[in-house]
């Protein structure tokens, strides 16, 4: 078993990815921390989605937006179970994206966004299996 403090770390790295992808438009990176299906709790509903579904929703998003700024406003909370082989993590971000509207003019949004995700341990490796989100515009 792997001691506390490497699986946060572990689990602190998937938040820098997750970070790396919003900033570069990867959907691929995004998901690649994911598990085959994802509870996704927003907007009053609740949702089961694949990887898949996930990876092309994010890709349709990350080509109609470019973020310049995806940075914690807050350091991450994480909390590990007893047997290391599930967490959850609380995050507060603030984000500013360029996006591209259907007639082709841009749009500056700036927004602030929390969430607490659930992670288990896969063959040594954390994956999202679940998230609930907040989002507020700040434009």
């Amino acid at each position: 078993m792997t001691k506390p403090s490497d699986d946060r770390e572990a689990l602190l790295e998937v938040h820098a990815r997750d970070r790396r992808a919003h900033l570069t438009g990867d959907a691929d990176l995004l998901t690649s921390s994911m598990a085959e299906h994802v509870w996704e709790s927003s907007r009053g509903g609740l949702n089961r989605l694949s990887r898949t579904e996930l990876r092309d929703r994010f890709a349709a998003y990350f080509s109609s937006v470019r973020y310049s700024v995806w940075d914690d406003l807050q350091p991450p909370h994480v909390s590990l179970s007893a047997d290391g082989m599930t967490a959850w993590m609380a995050v507060e971000i603030e984000g500013r994206l360029t996006a591209v509207n259907a007639d082709d003019t841009s749009e500056e949004l700036r927004f602030e966004s929390s969430w607490i995700s659930v992670h288990e341990k896969h063959d040594g490796q954390w994956l999202m299996t679940g998230i609930a989100s907040s989002v507020v515009d700040r434009s």
